[in-house]
């Protein structure tokens, strides 16, 4: 998965606009987009990202390919119709960019800002933009094995099957807090059972399982991306890390396994021939 050996990028047969959101934060959702953009470079897709949040993460590994959009004043937008849609001026400038110029286009939504995009959705009619331009859309809407992140995640699924109907919607079972097995009749088990599994046979799911414990947290603090980790010589991860030889080898090792089974679980929206990807 070497960033040297992506073959040339070329028009994409798949969605066009990927959208990365969900109204509970803290379950991954920049660490998805930073997946999914680096799986699309894997397979030659080059991308831009819109995010609307004011974290420092994705601008941090993509640089000027990160357009960010932060209303400062939630409050007030929701209460000035005209002003959301200004405030989001920069999203659908993107997006008709994007639809233009036929570069995939992922849109990272910060927690806060979820309900917020869904608002604009609508005031602006953005499903019926996408479907007179032949757009393919798809959103992804990460969720980790707590009740609360099952709960968001279901009412987002919901929410973006009325404001833009015409958008496929994956669930993302993220491994990273513990399998979704749950003790039977416990709340996490009522939400799974009575909430987000019915919503993931509805809607579909990807399961991207749990990074090993502690592999990522010194790639993330020395800014790499995954494919810069996957590429790298030895030598290079004992720089970014501290470690010793053996000790990066692992690193590097989990960092390559853990992008290989992404790899497999985002198939059907990333891989140029469109796998069935691994849902359930």
């Amino acid at each position: 998965m070497s960033r040297k050996s992506s073959p040339p990028a070329t028009a994409y047969p798949g969605p066009r606009i990927l959208f990365v959101g969900s109204d509970k934060g803290g379950v991954g959702k920049s660490f998805v987009s930073a997946v999914v953009a680096d799986l699309f470079e894997v397979h030659g897709q080059e991308c831009r990202i819109v995010q609307v949040d004011e974290q420092d993460r994705l601008p941090a590994l993509f640089g000027d390919r990160v357009t960010t959009v932060a209303p400062a004043r939630l409050d007030d937008l929701r209460r000035d119709p005209g002003a959301i849609v200004t405030a989001f001026d920069p999203l659908y400038a993107a997006i008709e960019r994007a639809l233009e110029d036929r570069t995939l286009l992922i849109v990272d939504i910060g927690g806060p800002q979820q309900m917020l995009v869904e608002e604009y959705c609508a005031l602006v009619d953005l499903d019926a933009d996408l479907v007179e331009a032949g757009a393919e859309a798809v959103w992804l809407t990460p969720a980790t094995a707590e009740p609360e992140a099952m709960r968001g995640a279901v009412r987002t699924a919901r929410a973006i099957g009325r404001v833009l109907p015409s958008a496929g919607r994956k669930i993302v079972l993220n491994g990273r807090d513990g399998p979704f097995r749950f003790y039977p009749g416990s709340p996490a088990d009522l939400v799974w059972r009575e909430g987000l599994e019915p919503t993931c046979r509805q809607a579909g799911a990807v399961k991207l399982p749990a990074i090993a414990p502690g592999s990522w947290l010194p790639f993330e603090a020395a800014g790499k991306r995954f494919v810069d980790v996957v590429a790298a010589e030895i030598a290079s991860i004992q720089a970014w890390t501290g470690r010793s030889r053996p000790a990066a080898k692992v690193l590097r090792g989990d960092v390559a396994a853990f992008l290989a089974h992404a790899s497999s679980a985002f198939a059907g929206i990333v891989a140029p021939n469109g796998g069935d990807g691994d849902e359930g």
